[in-house]
């Protein structure tokens, strides 16, 4: 911690090196974020580099009062969202409420729900289909489960990053890691089922 303040102190004095050093961390983090963001890794690259080119000309902004990773991923998932705005003018905005089935808004429910939903999800078929199971959730509930389960943010860094309540970001990982397991169980069940049809 104390050597990022270093870096924070020189990058602001305009040395870039030591900005670089300091982002340099962050470049794999932002780019898992924003390829699952904008389903695309030509937009993800895009977004990458306008994230960094954004914080290198925002440094003097960065206050301190969060990681620098966790302010990194505030900015992309802003320049990813001015991004898919520009794509079509529906696009979930992460600062919105959420509503319940019948259109009310939900009170954010303070949910330990701690197991992950990709907790033994290595590679090959099942990675495929996990990718494209999250891929299919609300950006709202994917911009959360990605902060938290794939490049491992914590409640609090993800609602500082996000500018939501602790308790938003637990409903929604909540919500988003249900509706995977929901996927990868049904998935499961038909590998189960078409296994055991095979056998005589």
């Amino acid at each position: 911690m104390e050597e990022e303040r270093e870096l924070l102190a020189q990058a602001k004095d305009g040395d870039r090196e030591a900005f670089w050093e300091l982002a340099s961390p962050s470049v794999d983090p932002i780019y898992r974020l924003a390829l699952r963001l904008m389903r695309s890794e030509e937009d993800a690259e895009d977004v990458l580099q306008e994230t960094f080119l954004k914080a290198l000309d925002r440094i003097q902004d960065f206050e301190g009062k969060s990681r620098f990773n966790t302010w990194l991923h505030r900015i992309a998932v802003n320049q990813g969202l001015m991004k898919l705005r520009k794509r079509r003018s529906d696009v979930f905005s992460v600062d919105a409420p959420t509503t319940g089935q019948n259109g009310e808004e939900r009170s954010y429910e303070l949910v330990d729900f701690s197991e992950s939903a990709l907790d033994g999800v290595v590679e090959g078929e099942t990675r495929d289909v996990l990718e494209k199971a999250l891929a299919e959730l609300p950006i709202d509930l994917r911009t959360v489960v990605v902060m938290r389960d794939i490049n491992h943010l914590s409640n609090a860094e993800t609602a500082q990053a996000l500018e939501l309540p602790i308790g938003a970001v637990k409903w929604r990982l909540h919500r988003g890691r249900t509706l995977l397991r929901d996927r990868l169980s049904s998935y499961f069940q038909e590998r189960v089922g078409s296994q055991g049809g095979g056998e005589s």
